[in-house]
């Protein structure tokens, strides 16, 4: 049993008396240095810059729209995951002015013949892929309309300091060494087309993972962020505000999370955990969402839509006090739409 079955065994048996934690099973899955990096997330400021060391190097050949890979050959990557192509939605490159406008949709991929999908994400007015480039490092890429974007929040594992250095000029295609507790990040930022900002980080000593990265991006293609569980229904006024999957454990472990909000500033969650090892169902069914079995867990304002295999589904609403209610939880867990089996991403459209 590899170090990640042992991590997620562990989480389940935990937790076999009730909700699966998607962002502990998501933490389990990274190295102990990407936990280090995470826990410095919460120091911004000033200071970041001054870890920005000198003697930048100007990497030539930065990617444009597709163009054929020209860097270092990357290291065989294993099959995986990747979202649904959605062949009716355009590209970053023809519509950069599209980018993080939907939290449904991914407007580019990545050439999977040389690097393998560990997340995805729409959020914030970024869209974020983290990518195995075949060393084991997960390089994190962003996109987004702005450098202010990408200045004022970093994705998910990716510590503040690197956010410090989304100043409209450094996006010249150059690599910037950071060092965050002792630990170097490479990040690389740089403008692919006109209208749309990129950025690339790693923990590591070189930045020739980045270099494969950047020039496995496909601006040509959009793809949907929800898989393999798709919201499809919100209450009145409201909207998917944000996807996020996880796929770093496929084919045993696949996590989502969706956040549901309104202009009030009300938010509900929705999170979905396919897990191979996970414990047998241990609640009862106290209520019915479309005919279908479900667990209302009233002290905690959160219900969980039952019978789905080898998963949970649960949506958990009413924050802040007066937010969402029972009656707008039932109604997105009767619209979630989840694939035949999530570990054959063919069925995820």
């Amino acid at each position: 049993m590899t170090d990640l079955d042992e991590r997620i065994a562990s989480a389940l048996r935990e937790h076999a008396e009730g909700a699966v934690d998607i962002d502990r099973l998501t933490a389990g899955a990274v190295t102990g240095g990407r936990r280090r990096l995470r826990r410095r997330r919460a120091v911004f400021g000033g200071l970041a810059l001054v870890a920005l060391l000198g003697g930048l190097a100007v990497v030539p050949g930065l990617p444009g729209v597709d163009r054929p890979l020209t860097g270092p050959a990357a290291p065989a990557v294993p099959d995986g995951a990747a979202p649904p192509l959605m062949r009716a939605a355009p590209g970053a490159a023809a519509a950069p002015e599209v980018v993080g406008t939907d939290a449904g949709v991914l407007h580019f991929g990545v050439d999977t013949t040389r690097v393998r999908y560990l997340s995805w994400e729409a959020s914030q007015g970024r869209e974020t892929v983290g990518l195995d480039v075949g060393d084991g490092r997960k390089v994190t890429v962003e996109l987004a309309r702005s450098s202010q974007t990408l200045r004022d929040a970093s994705a998910e594992g990716v510590p503040f300091e690197v956010a410090a250095l989304a100043e409209e000029a450094a996006f010249d295609g150059r690599t910037s060494t950071l060092t965050v507790d002792g630990m170097p990040i490479q990040v690389r930022q740089w403008r692919p087309v006109p209208g749309l900002y990129a950025r690339a980080s790693v923990s590591a000593q070189q930045d020739t993972a980045l270099t494969v990265a950047a020039e496995a991006l496909r601006l040509t293609e959009a793809r949907r962020c929800g898989a393999p569980v798709r919201v499809t229904t919100v209450p009145d006024g409201a909207r998917v505000a944000s996807c996020r999957v996880n796929v770093t454990g496929f084919p045993r472990l696949v996590t989502a999370r969706f956040n549901i909000a309104r202009a009030d500033n009300h938010q509900m969650s929705v999170s979905y955990q396919y897990a191979a090892e996970i414990s047998p169902q241990t609640v009862d069914r106290n209520m019915t969402i479309g005919g279908r079995p479900a667990h209302l867990y009233s002290a905690q304002d959160r219900i969980e839509l039952l019978g789905v295999p080898k998963s949970r589904l649960l949506a958990d609403y009413g924050w802040p006090e007066q937010g969402f209610d029972k009656l707008d939880a039932a109604l997105v867990l009767g619209g979630v739409q989840v694939a035949p089996d999530p570990t054959r991403p063919e069925t995820w459209d």
